[in-house]
């Protein structure tokens, strides 16, 4: 039997838009791999809250974030999955500070949650970002999210080249519109096309990695049941339908 994988995306803007619009591309691409294995759910930050970790620290003695807002309703839909895409604005060369809240509490509360020894996930990771300008940040950004998947026990992958090389990188020629890129697209313009292409190719690269990943532990559970550190993979499999 093989095994189907659920890959969730998430919009890290504050507002709806552009990263919105390039979510949706390997999202598609994904669920066209293998449309009966592969269950696909999107996710937008834009009006959500998400305050900042106050390392209060209660996370260690309750194993959960105690902040009532709307974080561990996606904490709980991050650790269910078993791949996310991350779509994501520039903002100061990084992350946007209400995702990096999002950011900081998830690898607090997972690192709380199993005594400072969080096992290893094998979520894999995709990351899209854009900006204002050409040279903005875009692939500090990007970079920021890799060293977050691998600080997370998880398998950052990239697309296909020559589109792509760590994800799906764009700009929006310093336009302010929440719609530019899609507007470029329509125009033809080189740029935005070329981003579209690597946010589809990083779309059908999670959705097969994911699946070669999952049906590979089934296949090694009984090695794998050796190590401690894969205890929560092989439970997620054992328990599903």
């Amino acid at each position: 039997m093989v095994l189907g994988v659920k890959i969730l995306g998430i919009s890290g803007s504050i507002r709806h838009g552009n990263s919105e619009y390039l979510l949706l591309k390997p999202l598609e691409s994904a669920k066209k791999v293998a449309p009966d294995l592969i269950i696909t759910e999107f996710v937008s930050t834009a009006g959500l809250i998400i305050n900042p970790c106050i390392h209060c620290l209660a996370c260690v003695d309750h194993r959960r974030c105690i902040i009532k807002d709307d974080f561990e309703d996606l904490f709980n839909k991050w650790l269910e999955a078993d791949a996310v895409i991350y779509s994501i604005p520039v903002f100061h060369l990084g992350i946007p500070a209400h995702f990096k809240a999002f950011i900081d509490r998830l690898g607090q509360t997972l690192f709380a949650k199993y005594l400072d020894k969080p096992p290893k996930l094998l979520k894999v990771i995709g990351v899209i970002t854009q900006g204002t300008d050409l040279g903005g940040g875009e692939e500090l950004t990007a970079i920021q999210i890799i060293s977050h998947a691998l600080v997370m026990g998880c398998i950052p992958v990239a697309g296909d080249p020559p589109e792509s090389y760590i994800g799906a990188i764009g700009w929006t020629r310093r336009s302010p519109l929440p719609d530019a890129i899609e507007r470029l697209a329509t125009e033809r313009d080189p740029d935005a096309n070329t981003t579209i292409k690597a946010a589809e190719s990083l779309g059908r690269r999670v959705a097969y990695t994911t699946l070669i990943i999952k049906n590979g532990v089934g296949v090694l559970a009984d090695l794998l049941s050796k190590d401690p550190w894969y205890s929560l993979y092989l439970s997620k499999i054992a328990n599903q339908p």
